[in-house]
């Protein structure tokens, strides 16, 4: 019941009437005490503390840290088997809040055994006694006088350095407790559970008096039936560019050759683990996660981890390929393996998560739009969207961008006919070298200044941030705790942002610089339309060896193809071509000079049926989002290399550029274009051989148009000649006679 407080302060020797009274007790974890005997204590310590008159009502009490926010205490359930065990409980500091705020609650006083068990964090405790005083319940410590009144100046003096000094034990602690766990590491032991390829090696505690009681420490070592399957994972992962469904799917295809690492088989939270794993690399690692704003597990900037200063037990891998397991994944984007088709019902796009928009670098999606005449095609659209406010104000002039998967794919088969199978591939990647070198550093340049950027201003806001929250606030009033959960919050997102930031700034400066291996090249063999004659399956699985990657640029009408070859590419290829699972076709290719084999009989890659289209140059133009005047092109930019069969005398002609351009190199009609139709001194004229306007661009396997297309492709090819140590070159082509 509550008592109302007389005017005149009046300290108790015995009250007038019975004065109900609550038992506010709160312990740790079974980790550090015995929490059966530290309540027990507190109970009757509260008990015998009580006036004359004064009685227990109510019994609250919680298991848990007391450092924790008021709104996150009595969350948990390790009360359960305390209470069952015979201590009486009416509920936990949430419940004794709630039965305080009640028109007649149970109590009219509140006492515990000492003031930090209320809590020990002195924003908490101050919060904790105004909540009580509201409702006009005084909050007492058995060390303290009793008086219905409240306490007195000198009482709350003592209790504020008392709450201080708790907060500073509590701090204190903590920080004796993180060094303790950091000498551990730095010393190589072992924390937590040994991690999957590995076996805890006990050695007894190297304190007497803890070896004495059976403690030991653990050291890691290679588990001999399980380290390989580690190392297979990481080589799937970083040298195949595989997807982490598809390593789950080959781990769960034999598990007696690829034991799980515990009930339920791998799935991908647990290949995940492994790979992000540092352990592996024979360092050992500790504090890769935190505690932050009260919520475990928050993962840490890599730059806050604690490493080992040297390798302290055996490694399954390598430093440099534990580092690019970190960065397959945005390498990769969400491209699906060949092996792992789809189940699900609906359309397919073989170039999913394989193009860009050069404008605001989103993947763009797969659609289908059907036609006048019943017939629908594929197209792949920019998913900007202008009405969206944030994606506006990042692109105001961004356009409607969509590109049809036809055109893109013959322009693909054209980057393979001559950058990757053709004849004169390593001439044209020469060329392209040092440019590629320089354009890398540049682009890691830049990026290193934007992420730098970025912690510069993540810095200031978090500054500000704190610099709010330490000014002094009235933790009674509602709007300065709604207020500062805002601050604390926000802090919180930030902590976040900094923490992607970190880890790509690190993964940026890990990267292995840029190193060239042309050689590669020559391990590949010569193939004419090895993509435009392959079935959509073959297509996928060619794409996806040489993990190949567009950039479509809208304004110019322009692609850029990027392909990666690696030390396995090759085999690959090699065993692509010779898979007894093919038609009955064969390949009429050429073999590569290092070898000698016979022709590989793949009928995929066979060339017997063209697959150039007659479309109008409007048509596809609009397709790819470019804005087409009356149908007729301007003069014709230069495309890849292509053969068509044009409706026109003459038979098939070298590649135009637009259907009908004015003077250009590759213009259909008019200007002095290689292979125009009308005109000009290209190779390839149906009416004269004699140009009007000059001579035009020269007839080269690099210089011709597909006069459909309507944009201009350009190459790029990485070259790797391992995983650990990446590089890149690229050949680039602009217009006719410029490769």
């Amino acid at each position: 019941m509550g008592i109302p407080a007389p005017d005149t302060p009046q300290a108790l020797t015995g009250p007038a009437e019975p004065v109900p009274v609550a038992v506010l007790a709160r312990t740790s974890g079974r980790i550090l005490q015995d929490p059966f005997a530290s309540l027990s204590r507190q109970i009757r310590t509260c008990q015998a503390w009580l006036p004359a008159g004064w009685y227990i009502a109510g019994y609250y009490w919680d298991i848990e840290s007391g450092s924790l926010d008021l709104e996150d205490r009595s969350q948990g359930h390790a009360y359960r088997a305390y209470a069952d065990a015979g201590i009486p409980r009416d509920g936990g500091l949430a419940d004794l809040l709630t039965e305080a705020k009640a028109p007649l609650p149970r109590f009219a006083a509140v006492v515990c055994e000492d003031i930090e068990r209320s809590a020990r964090d002195t924003f908490n405790a101050l919060k904790l006694e105004k909540e009580l005083s509201r409702q006009g319940i005084p909050l007492f410590a058995t060390d303290e006088p009793a008086s219905i009144e409240g306490i007195n100046a000198t009482t709350v003096l003592v209790r504020r350095v008392k709450q201080g000094v708790a907060e500073w034990y509590r701090l204190q602690l903590k920080e004796k407790a993180w060094k303790g766990l950091e000498e551990h590491a730095l010393a190589g032991w072992n924390s937590g559970p040994a991690a999957y390829g590995y076996l805890a090696e006990r050695i007894p505690h190297p304190v007497p008096a803890k070896a004495a009681e059976g403690k030991t420490k653990s050291r890691l070592i290679p588990d001999p039936a399980r380290a390989p399957i580690v190392a297979q994972i990481f080589h799937w992962r970083v040298v195949d560019k595989l997807s982490i469904a598809t390593i789950v799917a080959r781990l769960n295809a034999d598990p007696a050759a690829y034991p799980p690492p515990a009930k339920g088989g791998w799935t991908k939270p647990s290949v995940n683990a492994l790979l992000a794993n540092p352990k592996y690399t024979g360092y050992m690692v500790y504090g890769r996660t935190r505690t932050t704003n009260g919520r475990k597990g928050r993962r840490a900037p890599q730059d806050q981890w604690i490493w080992s200063p040297e390798p302290v037990h055996p490694a399954l891998t390598d430093r440099d390929t534990w580092h690019a397991a970190q960065s397959v994944g945005i390498e990769r984007g969400n491209v699906r393996d060949p092996e792992m088709p789809t189940s699900q019902p609906g359309r397919r796009y073989i170039l999913r998560s394989r193009i860009r928009c050069r404008i605001c670098q989103r993947r763009m999606c797969g659609i289908w739009r059907p036609t006048a005449n019943g017939t629908s095609y594929i197209y792949y659209r920019c998913p900007h969207d202008p009405a969206n406010p944030r994606h506006h104000a990042a692109h105001p002039d961004h356009g409607p961008v969509s590109l049809r998967e036809d055109a893109l794919l013959e322009a693909l088969s054209q980057f393979f006919d001559q950058y990757v199978f053709g004849p004169d591939r390593a001439a044209l990647l020469a060329t392209q070298l040092p440019a590629t070198a320089t354009a890398h550093a540049e682009q890691q340049a830049r990026q290193q200044a934007h992420l730098t950027t970025e912690l510069a201003r993540i810095d200031a806001a978090e500054r500000g941030l704190i610099t709010e929250l330490e000014a002094p606030a009235d933790p009674a009033d509602p709007a300065t705790v709604a207020y500062r959960a805002r601050i604390r919050a926000r802090y919180a997102e930030l902590y976040a942002e900094r923490t992607r930031t970190e880890t790509a700034l690190a993964a940026l400066h890990a990267a292995t610089p840029a190193g060239t291996d042309p050689a590669l090249l020559d391990q590949l063999p010569t193939i004419a339309r090895a993509l435009a004659d392959a079935p959509d399956k073959t297509k996928a699985a060619l794409i996806a060896a040489f993990n190949i990657n567009a950039l479509y640029n809208r304004e110019d009408h322009q692609v850029t193809i990027r392909a990666s070859l690696t030390q396995d590419t090759p085999r690959t290829i090699a065993a692509l071509l010779t898979d007894p699972r093919t038609d009955d076709d064969t390949w009429h290719g050429t073999p590569p000079a290092s070898t000698t084999p016979a022709p590989a009989t793949v009928s995929h890659l066979g060339q017997g049926t063209p697959v150039a289209q007659n479309l109008r140059g409007g048509q596809i133009l609009r397709a790819f989002g470019a804005r087409v005047p009356g149908g007729r092109g301007g003069a014709g930019r230069g495309l890849v290399e292509g053969r068509c069969r044009p409706r026109a005398r003459g038979g098939e002609v070298p590649a135009a550029g637009s259907r009908r351009g004015g003077a250009g190199a590759g213009s259909r009609r008019g200007g002095a274009g290689a292979g125009s139709r009308r005109g000009g001194a290209g190779c390839g004229a149906d009416r004269t051989a004699e140009g009007r306007a000059g001579a035009g661009a020269p007839n080269s396997p690099y210089s011709g148009m597909l006069p459909w297309h309507g944009f201009r492709p350009t190459g790029e090819l990485e070259v790797r000649p391992s995983a650990s140590t990446p590089c890149s070159t690229r050949g680039r082509r602009g217009s006719p006679g410029s490769a």
